[in-house]
This record gives structure tokens, sequence and C-alpha cells, in this order.
């Protein structure tokens, strides 16, 4: 069989909010706002550089079941570029943007194929005439629990076959709600050539010949999300397959580590902190990790929990001439000790840490059932309640700082 080349891209979630920023400049937001659709744009541009034979989207194309007009047109225009290069688009809707949501639909160009809420086979002739089976489907609704891989056909000889699935994995550990769950054998059963995942905003490849990968999302979109972020280029062969990482990131988000040792000035807080942020090398949102700061003067301390210093940090965005903000700054878990510190902030986090269904019902029962808000809540996910920990924790460890 001849050789394919095709992107394996997931979890776009274009318009996502970044939760966690607040209060930003309007330079700084609309950079951040457009990043989801600057990252898909450069995947686009190298796909065409590339020449590639087609592109997967293994679900989550948009961040929000109610997609904004804008979102779907930014989208559209892109598959436009595609189209007009001759490169098909194999998409399957995963649990972020399900058949079933909210939606004015815009016409998609011809080479658009769209899973349908089935699981079905699409077949493709290459340009060197390679004969490609792609199988998935899309989620009709939000939550699919049940499995859904015994409705994947066995691969066809002859032909190479790709099994697109939004799921998880059963073994694997994520803050990611489990959604048609399978597992590396299920899939290795089916004889398939390659195995597009999706779902999982971490790069993880769970098995080799056949690859079974996901990609991860294609921007970070908030603190958790650290590091490169892109897609998947995969070439194909009757010989072995090979596998090469498209960084497609517009921002990274940052941790970046500060000792305050032997600081004696607030000033030298600032300079040390800002000496630090050279060594970030892209344009970045940044959480400043404070080490070595028990010697730190009470009043210097103070000014760094009041908000003084993250004020003044990011006041400095127009003089670097980059952006390299910084969204929080915290201390170091590892130089103090919560417990010996303040006893009431640890119970607080173990209280957090320790809520389940039915106390997180008694906990928002009031919000739910207030007269005028109820109607604009929708349930939440596991892991809009696990973020939800998460952030709440972030901000008592770090003294309740302004982010």
């Amino acid at each position: 069989m001849e050789n394919i080349r095709f992107f394996h891209v997931a979890d776009l979630h274009l318009d996502s909010p970044f939760k966690g920023l607040k209060h930003l400049p309007a330079e700084v937001f609309e950079r951040i706002h457009n990043s989801t659709f600057a990252s898909f744009e450069k995947v686009v541009k190298e796909a065409i550089a590339r020449g590639i034979d087609f592109m997967i989207l293994s679900g989550d194309l948009f961040d929000e079941e109610d997609r904004s007009i804008r979102a779907q047109a930014k989208l559209v225009k892109q598959f436009q570029i595609l189209h007009s290069h001759d490169i098909p688009v194999y998409v399957v809707h995963g649990n972020h943007d399900h058949l079933g949501s909210r939606r004015l639909e815009l016409d998609m160009p011809d080479n658009v194929h769209i899973f349908h809420e089935k699981t079905e086979v699409k077949q493709l002739t290459t340009r060197n005439g390679a004969l490609v089976d792609i199988v998935g489907f899309s989620y009709g609704t939000r939550h699919i629990r049940e499995r859904r891989i015994g409705e994947y056909p066995k691969g066809a000889r002859g032909r190479y076959t790709i099994g697109v699935l939004h799921g998880s994995e059963g073994s694997m550990q994520s803050s990611h709600e489990t959604y048609a769950p399978f597992t590396i054998n299920e899939l290795l059963e089916k004889n398939y050539h390659y195995w597009a995942l999706g779902h999982i905003h971490q790069r993880r490849i769970l098995h080799e010949e056949p690859f079974i990968v996901y990609p991860g999302n294609i921007q970070g979109r908030h603190r958790k999300e650290t590091g490169a972020k892109g897609c998947y280029e995969v070439l194909l062969g009757e010989h072995g397959t090979e596998l090469s990482f498209i960084p497609s990131h517009d921002l990274l988000w940052e941790t970046c580590d500060v000792s305050l040792h032997g600081i004696g000035r607030f000033g030298e807080v600032f300079q040390r902190i800002q000496q630090a942020m050279e060594t970030i090398h892209e344009d970045s949102l940044i959480e400043i990790v404070l080490t070595d700061e028990d010697s730190l003067p009470e009043d210097m301390m103070r000014k760094v929990e009041n908000g003084d210093l993250l004020e003044a940090l990011q006041s400095d965005i127009e003089s670097r001439g980059e952006l390299k903000w910084v969204h929080s700054i915290r201390r170091s878990p590892g130089t103090t000790v919560l417990k010996e510190r303040d006893p009431f902030l640890q119970d607080m986090i173990s209280t957090l840490e320790s809520l389940e269904g039915e106390e997180w019902k008694e906990v928002l029962a009031e919000l739910y059932e207030h007269p005028s808000i109820y109607r604009f809540l929708a349930p939440l996910e596991d892991e809009e309640k696990n973020n939800l920990i998460e952030e709440t924790k972030h901000l008592l460890k770090s003294g309740g700082e302004r982010n």
C-alpha cells in the first residue's frame, strides 16, 4: 500500500473563556481571547506546507455547547482554506460540542466530513491512490457513558483503517470526566493501523504499532495545562508509522520559580522576578512561585499578599514589548507547613478535598434553588468540580491574592 500522511488534531476548544484570568488590559485580553483561533490557523498552515492527504479532528472543536457564531465562522474559514488546497477534513464531535448542542449551523465546504451519532465508516482515496477507511461517531448528547468500541468493525485487508474516538482509556488517571470508555486491548482487537483519540488534554502515546494516540489540545486554557501544545503529523506505511509533533500554541502557560533568599528590599523582589522571567523565550501566561520567602520581613510579604507586587509586574507589560503576563503569585507549598501556620486553613482544604456528590448538592442548593439564578445554571461536571476545588485551594494557599 502507498504511504499516507495526515494530521491528527483534537480538542481545539475554540472560543475558550480561559478561566482564572481577570482584570486584563484590552490588548492582553484580545490576544488571549484569540489564541485558540491563532493556534488552529497555525495547524492549517502547517498542513498545507506539509502537503498532507487529510486531517482528522477528534472532538471538542468548540468549548461550549452554545457555540458563538464568531467561533463557527472562523472555523469554516479555515476549512475553506483547506478545501482550496484539496485537503479533506474528518470531524467527530465530542462532549463539549455534541450534535444536540445549541448552535447556528453554518454551511461547511465539501471537503468537511462530519460523523453522525451512529458509528460509521467513511472511505477515502488519497491523491496517490491509497485506500483509507476512517471509523468513528459523534456525540449526540453531552454524556456518553456507555462503551461504544463494540460498534467499530474490524479493519479490512488492503486498506488503511483509522479509528477516531473521543473518550477515556480505562487505566488513565485524569481530571476529565469518563466518557465512551475503552481499553487498549479492545482497540488492538480491531486490527486498525492507527487510533486517533481525543478528550484528554495531555499528549499520550498509549501504544505503538499500531499507534494509539492522544495529541492533547492545541492551546493550553488554564494554568494546569502547561508546556507545548499542538497536533501530530502521522506518516503511515506498510513498514511502520512515523509521528512528528507539530507545536501550535499561541501562548504558553508557564510556572516560574523565584528564590527570595537574601533579599532585603522590596525592589529586589521585583528585580529578581524580572530576571527570572527573562529565561522564558515565548509569549506566556506566567505563575510566579516564590521560594525561600520565610526570611522576608512581614511588611514586604504583605505587599506580596495584598496584590501590590502583582499589580507592578502586570503594569510593566508595555515596556517589555512582548506578552509575558503574570496572572498570579503564590508561595511555594514546600517552604512552609500550612498545618503549622494555619490549622483553620488546612481544615478548609481538607473539607474541600473530601466533598462528595450529595455534599456538593447541599453546598450549591441555595444557588440552584434561587428564583433569579437557577435557570442560568447547568449541573457541574466532575471536571468542573475538580477545577473549582483546585482554584479554591490555589487561592487559599497563596493568601487570596488577585489573579
